[in-house]
């Protein structure tokens, strides 16, 4: 087997919840995700690129090229054919990447930031609402990410709809819902969830404790019955007659918006 082959089989592994797990490792995809990679300086362990690229790449790649390079990555040059079938076809540069996955962050210290603003995910689903809930996490300042269930923040797919965002939050996968919120009402954070209907409306929800943990369930069931018994509230987004719920990701960001509005 070739050093390029050797290197496919290395990111193929990374396509499953176990093989991440086995690996140490998760992929990233495409131009702009290795760029964002080398400046948050990630541990990048190697990195394929389309053959295409030997011949008169575009300056954007050839810059990178020469920063994976200048960062002694190893770089191994893939023939074209197998990049498309890794990629799916997608159009994001014939960049793929593979990352060590981080230690886990420790949540006492997390917890005892000032003011931690935590965003927290029970059996999200879909890697791409998740990777997108990321992304807008980071834009709203989140402390860290944490995630519950099947919920997994180093889906190819999450990594590519972050658009970088999990290089700069840290990520507590794979929590444990009881000593979470345990550890949460020992801190003093107030614990508050989202639910399509009968929670307190979202703009007289009271955000003035000392830490916010935002709790987003399922995009099918919601919270489980068991997490959201044990919050300290639960809230509504007011919608239009005859629509009762919005996309995970835009309920995440009209949450957090208003979370961090009272604090501006």
């Amino acid at each position: 087997m070739t050093n390029w082959q050797s290197a496919t089989e290395a990111i193929k592994r990374t396509y499953t919840a176990k093989g991440r797990a086995a690996s140490g490792c998760y992929s990233i995809e495409g131009i702009r995700l290795h760029e964002r990679a080398l400046r948050a300086n990630v541990p990048l362990q190697l990195v394929l690129a389309a053959e295409r690229y030997q011949h008169q790449p575009p300056g954007r790649v050839q810059q990178l090229l020469a920063d994976l390079r200048a960062a002694n990555i190893p770089l191994h040059s893939v023939p074209d054919a197998i990049m498309a079938d890794l990629t799916n076809g997608r159009s994001l540069g014939g960049f793929l990447g593979l990352v060590k996955l981080p230690q886990p962050p420790d949540l006492t210290a997390i917890t005892q930031t000032p003011h931690p603003l935590l965003l927290v995910t029970v059996d999200v689903v879909d890697p791409g609402n998740l990777g997108a809930m990321l992304r807008t996490g980071h834009a709203f300042g989140i402390t860290a990410l944490i995630a519950i269930g099947g919920s997994d923040p180093f889906h190819p797919k999450a990594a590519r709809t972050s658009m970088g965002s999990l290089f700069k939050i840290p990520i507590l996968p794979q929590a444990d819902p009881v000593s979470l919120l345990a550890h949460l009402q020992k801190s003093g954070i107030q614990t508050v969830g989202a639910t399509a209907q009968n929670g307190v409306p979202l703009s007289q929800a009271d955000f003035s404790g000392s830490g916010t943990a935002v709790f987003m369930g399922s995009e099918y069931f919601g919270l489980p019955e068991a997490i959201a018994n044990q919050l300290d509230s639960l809230v509504t987004i007011p919608m239009a007659e005859g629509i009762d719920s919005l996309s995970i990701n835009a309920a995440t960001a009209v949450i957090l918006y208003e979370i961090t509005r009272a604090f501006r």
